[in-house]
């Protein structure tokens, strides 16, 4: 019982780290597509309400309300559409080329990854708690799923790395570079060694990834570079407050950008650096008038 409440608590948190910043900034996406919606056009990173079908059925509807809501669910939307015949969900394996693409009905689509981490959540501590036999399986399971994809020619983007099955591979190479740290702190690794893998990381990312080699490649040269590099990198600054900072600021930037693409659209400013300025900037301020002060509730949970 005691166990079982522990996870109760973590999930708690988890979400809690999660959600509110995301309803924060979904609700000004949503201001954002109904200023849009009022001038007659759209943007492809806010809700879509000119093309939403005036059919959708109610399970249709009670989809889109509840992931939207509680965010678990919105990776599904990419597999989605709304049938324009009968307004009701079907599946797909080319959502985007489908009349009315599930994903354009989400207030924030990028959350989609959001959705992917809640599921690892969800499975991590029956597979990651003293059962390793499973995490290797698994991951053979995951590299299968992504052979097999790649053999029906699903090689989208949404195939490849918003496919749960297919995507569990990188969540549990994480799960064993952080054996490999848990090595690095035991031995008393020498932080100077840091500085050769973050030059290792920005030097092979850099030369590798602009080279013409077929996916399968450069997805295991991924792998291998979060498996043997990262452990160094984060065991090497994970001390540095400028560091951790920028780790703070990952995730309302990578929610909050679509804001700022859309303003930049309507506004007709046509200016990628007002995005990167305005985008880093709106981050900072929801970090340090949001987030902060609802870190310290959860420190108190």
């Amino acid at each position: 019982v005691m166990l079982k409440t522990s996870f109760s608590n973590k999930d708690k948190k988890r979400f809690l780290r999660l959600a509110p910043t995301y309803w924060l900034l979904a609700m000004i996406c949503l201001i954002l597509s109904i200023i849009y919606y009022m001038q007659g056009t759209t943007n492809v990173l806010l809700f879509d309400f000119k093309n939403f079908p005036t059919n959708a059925s109610l399970a249709t509807y009670a989809y889109l309300i509840v992931s939207n809501i509680i965010i678990w669910g919105q990776d599904l939307a990419l597999f989605l559409s709304i049938s324009p015949d009968t307004g009701d969900m079907m599946w797909t394996a080319s959502t985007y080329a489908e009349q009315h693409p599930m994903i354009r009905y989400m207030l924030m689509p990028v959350s989609w990854s959001v959705s992917l981490e809640f599921t690892f959540y969800i499975i991590a501590p029956y597979i990651l708690r003293n059962k390793t036999k499973w995490v290797h399986v698994l991951f053979i399971i995951s590299l299968l799923s992504n052979v097999v994809t790649h053999y029906f020619n699903l090689n989208d983007a949404n195939w490849r790395f918003r496919f749960f099955p297919s995507t569990l591979v990188f969540f549990l190479t994480g799960y064993y570079a952080y054996r490999l740290y848990s090595l690095l702190e035991k031995h008393q690794y020498n932080k100077k060694y840091g500085c050769l893998a973050v030059l290792s990381v920005i030097v092979f990312s850099l030369v590798f990834l602009n080279l013409n080699f077929p996916y399968i490649f450069r997805a295991s040269f991924l792998l291998a570079e979060t498996l043997l590099f990262i452990p160094y990198v984060f065991y090497s600054t994970k001390a540095n407050r400028v560091d951790r900072y920028i780790g703070e600021l990952s995730y309302p930037l990578y929610l909050i950008h679509p804001i700022f693409i859309g303003i930049n659209e309507l506004a007709g400013f046509g200016n990628n650096c007002f995005v990167i300025v305005s985008s880093l900037l709106g981050s900072i301020l929801c970090y340090q008038l949001f987030i902060v002060r609802l870190e310290r509730y959860r420190s108190v949970l």
